[in-house]
């Protein structure tokens, strides 16, 4: 019985169920919102906000603490010097969980969390760049089928004196055919 236990085991042991916050607070700081199980969005909370807290007095203790939980030194630096300062003035409530619909395969509750007020923190410049990537990519193509197109010639070229020689091989089997058959005759 589980009697004043009130933490969720997520049907793992103590280290793997740990291991799984850990990575999920560290993935969550590192890009500002996740996709995971309702109830795991929901716990995750309780793990997240409490370091958040610790980064925004940024002691060397509070720095320890919360190393023992992210283990990534660019996620850590990224939660001193980026995350902490936008909750400078907020008592709490760093996170947002919004229900998604279910997962498809097993119909399981999803949700959505991420920290509130970090969108100016992890926008990403996607249209410029991904239409700077677009245009990049389209110029090495050309550039590859002009390769391409200069290279063909030589391999037909190649493929032609290897026809020719072949036709020239054929022509003196076929005239030392010729005179082995006449030797025959004679």
């Amino acid at each position: 019985m589980r009697h004043g236990r009130k933490a969720k085991k997520f049907r793992r042991e103590k280290g793997p169920r740990k291991a799984l916050f850990v990575t999920l607070a560290t993935q969550l700081l590192e890009y500002g919102r996740i996709r995971t199980g309702l109830e795991k969005a929901k716990y995750l909370r309780g793990v997240v906000e409490p370091l958040i807290t610790r980064a925004k007095s940024g002691t060397m203790n509070d720095r320890r603490e919360v190393a023992r939980i992210i283990h990534n030194p660019e996620t850590l630096k990224k939660l001193f010097s980026e995350i902490a300062p936008l909750y400078k003035d907020r008592k709490g409530g760093y996170t947002r969980v919004l229900h998604m619909d279910a997962r498809p395969g097993d119909n399981a509750e999803m949700a959505l969390i991420e920290l509130i007020g970090s969108e100016a923190l992890y926008k990403k410049e996607e249209p410029k760049d991904a239409a700077k990537a677009k245009k990049d990519a389209k110029e090495a193509k050309k550039v590859k089928a002009e390769a391409k197109k200069e290279e063909k010639p030589e391999k037909k070229e190649k493929k032609e004196v290897k026809k020719e020689e072949k036709k020239e091989v054929k022509k003196e089997v076929k005239k030392e055919v010729k005179k082995d058959a006449d030797k025959k005759a004679k």
